[in-house]
Order: structure tokens, then C-alpha cells, then sequence
């Protein structure tokens, strides 16, 4: 089986319950004090990401086995597919230091890249029961989604639609990372004027940014591309967009860089990216 963007809903109609199966995993495991051990760029992997990713390439296998898989603790353990112009992105856990200090701001990212770009994407964060995902390349929604180790499959999923509109009660406002801030992170902040931040873990910021919550997410710390792709396509979907420092599309397929990001802001509106570009 193969997609466009015609079948992105049911692609994520399909992905909903998969991410409860795995979120109800990824739970058991929380739970119960998993042990920590560490990957050879020295981050840390549990059995929670070793979990997850099985049941996800699993079903991907299944639905969609024509298509490559770029998983991180697959690619990790020298598993690296061969890419063509669209393939899936995988981290089964986005946030395993959120996940380690057990503050449940962790989550797992599906996307799928075509052409360079993600045109799905959905991030789950089973503690808290909170699902984002895309069901169209302009149509992105929200809803509680509670972890289940078997599913009742296509319930009457209640979907709030999210589309990025700002509040009328707060001003201009910036989410950065918990875990990794960084200096030219404080310096881009002070370029647009300080603006008050909030502090996240995960690729749960994405999600605040394409609900309206907030403007801007600027990362100047390592990213890979499964920490983000699925990020950026609700992002996307919900009328923002992500651009690297000097405003250029981030794009995806990058082999050369094992699949490296460079630095890049997150917006919640395109105009506004281009109005802030052009005032720093």
C-alpha cells in the first residue's frame, strides 16, 4: 500500500490506535522504573524505546511495506534503509530525559516525509493522554486519547480542530526546550525582543505552537529528523511553518548528515516568521 495526500486522513485514522498500543507499552514501562542505558553518542535509550519502535515497525510492515523506515533505534543499531522520495520517520520516544525524570513530557512521533517534506505527522504523549495528529496536509486536530493495549478499532474519535489562532488574552510568546537551552538560544530570544518563554520537553512544544499557545520555538541545540518531522507537519497543517536560521525551509532525506537538522525556528504563522526575520 502506498499514500498521497488523499490518504492522509485514513493514514491517521490507521495510526490512532496503533500509538494507544503504544503508549499503553511505553506506560507499563514508565511505570515500573525502567533501567537506563546509553547509546554510543552517549543519549540515553531505555527498553521503553526499544518497545515502542518494535510495535510500530511491526505495523508499518504490514500497512505499508514498500515504504523505507527511518527509525532511530533501528538506525542506532546500524539499521539505515534506503531512502527514496517518501519514507517514514519514527522515535518511538521523543524526551527519553523527560521520560527518565518521569515528568511525562515525552511522546511518540510518527511522520511521513515525502518529496523532502513531512505531510503527516502524529505526536502522542500517552501521560497525559494527549494526541495530535494530521488528517490532511492543511487540516490538523487534537484529542484525548487515552494508552490501551487493545484498542477498540475507529471509535467515534472526538477531534478538536487546531489551526494556530492566538488567543486574544496574551501577547507575543516563545516555548523553548527544558532540557536543552543554549546560548544562541537566549541570544535569537533577545533579538525579538525577550518575549516571556515556557519550557517543555518533547516534541510536545510543536503541538503548543500549532494549537496557538505559542509563536515561536526556536532550537539551536542537535536535533535529528525523527524528533521533529512529525512536529512539523502538524505545524504545518495548522498554518505555521519551520524555517532554519537564515529562513530556508527545513528540509528532510539527509543522508549525508545522518539525518542531522541543522539549527531552525518553529512559527506559528508564516508572516510573522517574515516580519521577525526582517526586523533582526
Amino acid at each position: 500500500m502506498s499514500f498521497d495526500a488523499s490518504d492522509i486522513r485514513e493514514l491517521g485514522l490507521w495510526a490512532l490506535p496503533l500509538a494507544q498500543r503504544a503508549g499503553a507499552v511505553i506506560m507499563d514501562i514508565y511505570k515500573a522504573s525502567p533501567e537506563v542505558r546509553y547509546k554510543a553518542d552517549r543519549s540515553p535509550v531505555t527498553d521503553a524505546d526499544v518497545a515502542c519502535e518494535h510495535i510500530i515497525l511491526k505495523a508499518l510492515s504490514r500497512l505499508a511495506g514498500d515504504i523505507p523506515v527511518v527509525a532511530e533505534e533501528a538506525l542506532s543499531c546500524g539499521a539505515a534503509p534506503k531512502i527514496a522520495d517518501r519514507f517514514f520517520l519514527i522515535d518511538p520516544v521523543d524526551g527519553t530525559k523527560e521520560f527518565i525524570r518521569a515528568n511525562g513530557e515525552f511522546t511518540v512521533n510518527i511522520a511521513l516525509v515525502e518529496n523532502r517534506a513531512p505531510v503527516f505527522g502524529l505526536v502522542y504523549a500517552p501521560a497525559f493522554s494527549d494526541c495530535y495528529v494530521t488528517l490532511g496536509t492543511d487540516s490538523a486536530v487534537r484529542l484525548k486519547l487515552v494508552p490501551d493495549h487493545n484498542p477498540e478499532p475507529r471509535p467515534a474519535y472526538e477531534f478538536q480542530p487546531i489551526s494556530g489562532e492566538r488567543p486574544h488574552s496574551r501577547g507575543f510568546t516563545a516555548i523553548v526546550s527544558r532540557s536543552n537551552q543554549t546560548p544562541a538560544t537566549e541570544r535569537f530570544l533577545r533579538r525579538i525582543g525577550d518575549p516571556p518563554c515556557l519550557r517543555m520537553g518533547s516534541s510536545l512544544k510543536f503541538g503548543v505552537v500549532a494549537r496557538g499557545d505559542a509563536d515561536v520555538y526556536p532550537r539551536f541545540a542537535p536535533t535529528s529528523e525523527w524528533d521533529i518531522a512529525a512536529g512539523h507537519a502538524l505545524v504545518n497543517a495548522a498554518g505555521g511553518c519551520v524555517l532554519t536560521e537564515s529562513g530556508e525551509p527545513l528540509d528532510y532525506g539527509k543522508i549525508d548528515r545522518n539525518f542531522a537538522n541543522p539549527s531552525f525556528v518553529v512559527w506559528r504563522r508564516g508572516d510573522e516568521a517574515e516580519a521577525m526575520l526582517q526586523g533582526v
